[in-house]
């Protein structure tokens, strides 16, 4: 079992538009502290062999299955997984979660994620379409509210990970502007890597830190990137960008941040998934 989900795990290869897409059915809002049902509908014979599901969950919600399909279920580190060693052919699948919020957490979140399968041989992905959920405030105490937050608080010394892995700090104001933090931990990997993130519309972009990355603002597409043809010796650390908003702001949108690492590791290029949460990050 583990030589197949490690084979799942590196499927890495090209990404496929099916002209079916999988898609996901949450409601547009929930109460703090509450569960609702996540619904994922995979169009018939979208996937084929050693399949895989992932859904990447926001910091905050905690995921229970509920109708798996056959499939071999995980959730961890944020991510839900759906393992199928041969999925089923000329079957429309519906699979459920429960999904919990936690009662500190208030704002939109998104929920995405992505389908991995072999086929000829070649390893094939599809993306699936995020959803936006807003999470409204919940019925707790001001003094349960301050201790879930206590509880949930974690500092850039305490900060470990197996492998590589990527946070970014819940962005946050300071002077007008938002300061936007993220720690990457990148173990012994020393070659190439790029951090590229997805900014709101109504921003521009000032690198505050860069840990000798180029830095580059795509201004058309609202892209942020910091690139290293080799990366710091330390094994973790934190680059930061601000914020400065402009009269293209639009209050009844989303502040939605979506972002991706990348680092090369035997000549293929990995990306690792952006996780946002409630972490305080400094190196001083």
């Amino acid at each position: 079992m583990k030589s197949i989900i490690t084979l799942v795990g590196i499927f890495l290869g090209s990404i496929l538009f099916a002209q079916e897409d999988i898609l996901i059915n949450i409601p547009e809002k929930i109460k703090a502290g509450n569960e609702f049902l996540l619904v994922v509908n995979i169009p018939a014979n979208h996937m084929k062999g050693i399949s895989r599901l992932q859904l990447v969950l926001p910091n905050g919600f905690n995921a229970t299955a509920k109708e798996t399909m056959n499939s071999d279920f995980k959730f961890e580190d944020q991510k839900a997984q759906f393992l199928w060693l041969n999925y089923p052919v000329d079957e429309e699948l519906e699979v459920t979660l429960g999904v919990t919020v936690a009662p500190t957490i208030e704002g939109y979140f998104v929920i995405k994620g992505m389908a991995n399968w072999l086929q000829n041989n070649e390893p094939l992905r599809s993306n699936i379409y995020p959803q936006v959920i807003t999470v409204l405030a919940g019925d707790k105490s001001e003094d349960e509210l301050l201790s879930n937050v206590e509880k949930t608080k974690f500092s850039y010394e305490q900060f470990s990970s197996e492998g590589v892995a990527c946070i970014r700090q819940v962005p946050y104001e300071e002077n007008g502007e938002i300061i936007v933090n993220i720690l990457i931990s990148k173990g012994d990997f020393n070659k190439y890597g790029k951090l590229q993130e997805k900014i709101p519309v109504g921003y521009e972009v000032e690198n505050v830190k860069s840990h000798n990355a180029i830095f580059v603002y795509n201004s058309k597409q609202k892209l942020v990137k910091y690139m290293w043809m080799n990366m710091p010796q330390k094994p973790k650390f934190i680059v930061t960008y601000k914020l400065k908003p402009t009269a293209e702001i639009d209050e009844s949108n989303p502040f939605l941040i979506y972002g991706t690492f990348y680092y090369a590791d035997n000549n293929k290029t990995i990306p690792v998934d952006i996780q946002e949460r409630g972490i305080e990050l400094s190196e001083e």
